[in-house]
């Protein structure tokens, strides 16, 4: 484009660095396209080279004895042929994957293509006359020049682009995998230290994603309830009394019902969950909302809707949604479970009391969401019975 730009006042020198320089650019642009179908061998890269010779030594010898009119025939024979084999490459590619920028750079070229044969066809036809030299092409032909500049800048910012998103791509997937793993180890944690049984957290998290997607049905918090938030929730909901790390054994495994001294101990484990995971929050910066989600749950699960909870005595929305969410799945789970301070409540029990507690203990619309999905969460407490 340099060269280009200053052919005017360098002259030929400065016309064949460009020219060059778009042959090569072009015929790498296919060798890109085709290494994106199979990898490229030798003998391709070595016949790449040669033609790149070959056809770079006929242009100096049209450059110095031909005229401008044959010149640029060449290059557009050329350059015409290299896009008709970018356009093969890529129909091919589409079938692999149709990726947005795949698409677009299909268009591209296939309009590249077209703007040569066009200017081709004008010096054929000489509607603007035989120029000497390609300053002094009319109008039309310094459009069509114009175009075919912006067409392969455009190419080049759709190729960046392409490998751009590839990168992100792979990045996002390496920091998922990494948070994935460390959310396991945070649970395995949590289920060694935890007091309750292992189908307990399988229960929660059940009844945490049935919530969340009944919510979503009834479109409650469309602002807090997307998509990503539905998948995360789930992958959250285990760490809820990742706490639990941090309270003693003689409380924390006691076969019989706390003291009260031993009971305010046990409350701190939910400001100790979202302390543990606040520091993985710090040590591992590119994480999703998944982590977002376990800190507000761990710290939040135990807030009330009326601001009688803990550890921070939260009212209404100001508790987060996603504790919210869990503070009744969490009540639910404690009541048709037997525990060494009570027995089992029934399901029918459980709901009248959970009804009871809408507007003081849970959130209203949660509570609207429980008792349209209550035989979903009956079926999940048999299915996933200690």
């Amino acid at each position: 484009m340099l060269c280009f730009a200053i052919a005017p006042w360098v002259g030929k020198p400065a016309l064949a660095i460009a020219n060059i320089c778009l042959i090569w650019g072009s015929l790498s642009i296919s060798l890109l396209f085709r290494s994106w179908r199979q990898a490229l061998k030798m003998p391709e890269l070595s016949a790449y080279c040669v033609a790149l010779v070959i056809l770079a030594i006929a242009y100096l010898l049209l450059l110095s004895y031909s005229s401008t009119s044959i010149r640029i025939h060449y290059l557009n024979l050329i350059l015409a042929s290299l896009s008709l084999w970018q356009i093969y490459e890529l129909s091919k590619q589409l079938k692999v994957r149709r990726a947005f920028q795949i698409k677009v750079l299909f268009g591209v070229i296939l309009l590249q293509l077209t703007v040569r044969l066009i200017r081709s066809a004008d010096l054929l036809l000489e509607f603007n006359g035989n120029p000497s030299t390609i300053f002094e092409e009319g109008v039309f032909g310094f459009l069509l020049r114009i175009s075919s500049v912006l067409l392969i800048l455009l190419t080049c910012v759709l190729i960046a682009n392409y490998f751009l998103e590839i990168i992100w791509r792979g990045h996002k997937q390496n920091s998922e995998l990494l948070e994935k793993a460390m959310l396991s180890s945070l649970n395995a944690l949590s289920m060694a230290r935890d007091n309750e049984t292992g189908n307990h957290i399988l229960r929660t998290q059940s009844y945490v994603a049935a919530l969340a997607n009944r919510l979503h049905i009834m479109n409650a918090y469309p602002s807090e309830i997307t998509p990503l938030f539905l998948s995360n929730i789930a992958n959250a909901a285990p760490l809820h009394d990742i706490g639990k790390v941090g309270i003693p054994d003689e409380i924390l495994k006691k076969g019989v019902s706390l003291t009260e001294s031993e009971w305010v101990t046990m409350k701190t484990h939910a400001s100790l969950g979202e302390n543990v995971l606040n520091a993985a929050k710090v040590e591992y910066p590119f994480h999703s909302t998944s982590l977002d989600l376990a800190i507000d749950i761990a710290g939040g699960h135990h807030e009330c809707w009326d601001g009688s909870g803990y550890p921070r005595g939260l009212t209404a929305e100001n508790i987060p949604l996603a504790a919210r969410i869990m503070s009744l799945a969490d009540m639910y789970d404690a009541l048709v479970s037997e525990r060494v301070y009570k027995a089992r409540w029934s399901h029918e029990d459980a709901v009248k009391e959970i009804l009871a507690g809408q507007g003081k203990f849970f959130d209203p619309l949660v509570v609207e969401a429980f008792l349209l999905e209550q035989t979903h969460f009956r079926d999940i407490s048999l299915k996933y019975q200690d």
